[in-house]
């Protein structure tokens, strides 16, 4: 970490290897690039589910806020959701149709 490098910083927090640090950074930065003005409505819903990810992950460090399989099966879902908008360049929630490349 540089010394002019903000140590609540998501890079800092990811650089310094603890988990928990790392995540609380993330939800940090992701609530407020959520609230920020001019977030557009498809930026919103992305970075609401990332948000919800991150929270699960440190509920689930903590060992507490466990939910039912119902919460487990959407949390599960809503990761592949976002891994495979992330890997196919379409936002989630995108629907293609025929002829989109």
């Amino acid at each position: 970490m540089t010394t002019d490098e903000d140590p609540r910083s998501v890079a800092a927090a990811a650089a310094s290897g603890d988990r928990r640090r790392a995540l609380e950074a993330l939800r940090d930065d992701l609530a407020h690039r959520l609230d920020a003005e001019g977030t557009t409505d498809r930026d919103a819903a992305a970075l609401a589910t990332q948000l919800r990810l991150v929270l699960s992950d440190l509920a689930a460090l903590r060992g507490g806020e466990t939910g039912d399989s119902v919460d487990d099966l959407a949390a599960r879902r809503a990761r592949r959701r976002a891994e495979t908008a992330a890997a196919s360049g379409s936002t989630v929630g995108e629907q293609r149709g025929p002829g989109d490349d």
